[in-house]
């Protein structure tokens, strides 16, 4: 990393005053340094100054190069998950790879005269995770969903010239397979005891056998009517980082820290890979998505008052 020029600067001053014969020559003391005996303006201590700028400039080109070097040999290591990822998310929907004569000749794009926003917005992939099996690279996709911010499928145009963008960018022999699902559902039931005080509930249906009712949570003491605990199931699930593990004990410890909620159970959690009916499994203990990312398609919440003593 360079040095600051004051730095360099310093280092130059502090050998010239250490010699002897310069000493001798200009009457300075050993015992001070170079600032507190030549002015800022005088011909030495400018000409120090323009050798340090100098060297400066020097040691931050060899950094830029340094850095230069490392990122050209980073994009060009194959067979890495990585480097497939990377891949991904610098498509650019509808616009072509370096050509010559008809032939594509680069893995990446002529972006001269394209703006920082331009660029962005070609960029569709905002979301890209590769893992691999015995016989491929599989490489799951989504883009952003302008109004929700939340991942979702691109359009089959989009998914089409992605996957030739691939054909073309590949290591030869590679099998590279792109899941672009709709969301993995999860369907939920929670057991909540909650703080009257804190917490205000509207009743959805009558008492079940167990003294509990069917219920949806607000705030007590706010008109909007956020369902704290919908809110708090929707932290979980859409705050996980692309194809991350949900896990129960993280949505319990959600809903168990909304304020006014005393007591919280799961009762069950199912998910489904594109939200199938048929395909609801159980999840016990943790799931990764099969798309990369969850939506949330059911919620029940059964509760009553908090009793301190029954």
């Amino acid at each position: 990393m360079a040095r600051t020029i004051k730095e360099i600067k310093d280092e130059i001053t502090s050998a010239f005053i250490s010699q002897e014969p310069i000493r001798a020559a200009y009457g300075l003391d050993a015992g001070k340094s170079f600032d507190k005996q030549f002015s800022p303006v005088s011909v030495e201590s400018v000409m120090f100054y323009v050798v340090a700028s100098c060297v400066w400039l020097l040691e931050k080109l060899f950094d830029r190069h340094r850095r230069e070097v490392d990122e050209r040999i980073e994009a060009m290591r194959p067979h890495t998950l990585r480097w497939y990822v990377a891949k991904a998310l610098a498509y650019m929907h509808e616009k072509d790879l370096i050509m010559a004569d008809g032939i594509v000749v680069a893995d990446y794009y002529d972006t001269s005269g394209m703006t920082a926003g331009d660029i962005e917005k070609k960029r569709i992939v905002k979301y890209a995770v590769a893992t691999e099996d015995n016989t491929r690279v599989i490489l799951k996709v989504a883009k952003k969903d302008a109004g929700t911010g939340q991942p979702t499928q691109l359009r089959p145009a989009e998914l089409a010239g992605f996957k030739h963008y691939l054909s073309q960018i590949k290591d030869a022999g590679v099998s590279v397979r792109v899941l672009n699902e709709p969301a993995d559902t999860m369907r939920l039931s929670l057991l909540v005891l909650y703080d009257p005080s804190v917490l205000k509930a509207d009743i959805l249906s009558g008492e079940d056998g167990d003294g509990f009712y069917k219920l949806r949570l607000t705030r007590a003491d706010e008109e909007s009517g956020t369902d704290v605990i919908a809110e708090a199931v929707d932290s979980v699930i859409s705050k996980l980082p692309f194809n991350g593990e949900y896990r129960n004990s993280d949505l319990l410890a959600a809903v168990q820290a909304v304020e006014g909620v005393k007591v919280a159970d799961i009762v069950s959690v199912e998910a489904s890979p594109g939200g199938s009916e048929s395909s609801y499994t159980p999840v016990k203990g943790y799931r990764r998505p099969y798309s990369g990312y969850y939506a949330r398609a059911g919620l029940t919440v059964r509760g009553r008052e908090y009793q301190i003593a029954e």
